[in-house]
Formats: structure tokens, C-alpha cells, sequence
């Protein structure tokens, strides 16, 4: 398993981002790596990853890896990440661990995951937990409902940043990612579902946490008219 977590400027939440990948080393029981995309951050977040005792000890296991790259977006740091990723499967999350990677383990439970399929938290779904603010909750509903209507997508939850797929199935989507931005979702569940590639909604427990760097009024804006251009492109 590949775990791919973008950072930009985590500096108060790194502990988090470790105490996350802490939990998943103490209960996977398959091979793992972490690959943590550094995407331009201007504060100190390079220098507590290199200070944390979590990250020394899977460096000296040759288990994580740091990628630096100039601010470019969460999605062109997602796409350096999965293309560097070696293990069968690849699992996208957030640096402030608002979904753990031990979610996987409660997917396992229903059944193995399939090398043909993409499968995606859902904070949509009735077997959820999810803790969010009223706010944020709110936008990110219509926002859904937009791309629904928008993008053709039947999906109802995009933005969740957990994702996982077959490595081989992302490194082809990723690939060929236009969008270096918030809506990079979009634009990969529209290339899988013009591929016929089955997307799987899943449950998850998803707790926000402070410090977003999402401002919800013109990152929305932003992101709309994103998905607009994504709804004309031309996909092979």
C-alpha cells in the first residue's frame, strides 16, 4: 500500500499527519510506504517532518519518502505522489488526518479491494460519522449537487480526499490531469467514468479539523468555474 499525503504549509498539523500514519504501521499487516508531497510550503512544516521521531524511523526502514515541488496545487501534488508510488495500491488522504489511514481496514471487512475499481470516502452516506461544521457542510453539499448537475457525475461525495486506487488505474488518470487545483476530483472521476473504471462510495468516520486552507467562498467560486471547464474538456 502507497499512502500519498499532499502537504502545504502543515506546520501545526504535522503531529497529526504522524500520529495518523503512527496508528496504520501499528495495525497494517501488509508492506506500506508513505509518500508525503511538500508543495512549496513556506513554513516550517519540511523541518518538523524531518524532526519527528515517526518519520527517522521509517526513513531508516526506506518506508517514506519527502518530495519537494514549487506551489503548484493539491492536485499536481497528488499526481507527483501517485506517480512515484511502487505498491499495488495507492490510497490519497489529507495531511490533517480528518479521515485516518486505518479507514482502509474497515473497508477490508467488506470484502478485498479489486485491481479494476476506484473506491472513495463518502461523507454522503448513512453508515458515515462524520463531525463538520454546519458551514462547511452546507457549501460542500451544493457544491456536490453542482457538479452532479454540472459534470454528469452521479457521485455524492467528490471532494472527500480519501481515495483509493489501484496504482496502476491512478497513475493512467493522474497522468493525464489538467487540473492542478481543488477540483482535480472532478476531473479524475470524469476520465474514470468516460474509461468505465467503477467508482465504489464508501463510509468513513471524517472529523474536521481547524486550519483548512480551503476559503469557502472563493475557493468555491474558484472551483466552479474549474468544473465548468472541466465539463467542456475533451477526454480520450
Amino acid at each position: 500500500m502507497s499512502l500519498v499525503i499532499p502537504c502545504y504549509n502543515e506546520a501545526n498539523r504535522v503531529k497529526l499527519l504522524f500520529q495518523g500514519v503512527e496508528d496504520f504501521k501499528n495495525q497494517w499487516e501488509g508492506e506500506f510506504e508513505v509518500i508525503i508531497v511538500d508543495d512549496g510550503s513556506t513554513d516550517d512544516t519540511a523541518k518538523i517532518i524531518q524532526e519527528n521521531a515517526c518519520f527517522t524511523e521509517l526513513l531508516a526502514q526506506g518506508k517514506i519518502q519527502v518530495i519537494r515541488q514549487e506551489n503548484q496545487g493539491k492536485g499536481a501534488a497528488l499526481r507527483t505522489g501517485i506517480m512515484a508510488a511502487k505498491h499495488s495500491f495507492t490510497l490519497t488522504l489529507d495531511a490533517d488526518m480528518a479521515a485516518a489511514p486505518t479507514e482502509l481496514i474497515e473497508w477490508l471487512k467488506t470484502g478485498p479491494f479489486e485491481a479494476s475499481q476506484i473506491w472513495i470516502g463518502s461523507r454522503e452516506l448513512n453508515a458515515h460519522h462524520v463531525k463538520d461544521h454546519w458551514h462547511r457542510k452546507f457549501i460542500g453539499n451544493v457544491f456536490n449537487l453542482l457538479i452532479r448537475l454540472i459534470a454528469g457525475l452521479s457521485i455524492r461525495d467528490t471532494q472527500c480526499g480519501f481515495k483509493l486506487y489501484p496504482t496502476v488505474i491512478g497513475q493512467q488518470l493522474f497522468s493525464q490531469l489538467k487540473t492542478n487545483g481543488w477540483a482535480h476530483d472532478v476531473e479524475i472521476l470524469k476520465r474514470a467514468k468516460k474509461k468505465g473504471i467503477p467508482v465504489i462510495e464508501m463510509p468513513l468516520h471524517w472529523n474536521a479539523v481547524d486550519g483548512s486552507k480551503i476559503n469557502l467562498v472563493q475557493d468555491s467560486i474558484r472551483m466552479f468555474f474549474e468544473v465548468c471547464r472541466i465539463a467542456q474538456m475533451r477526454m480520450p
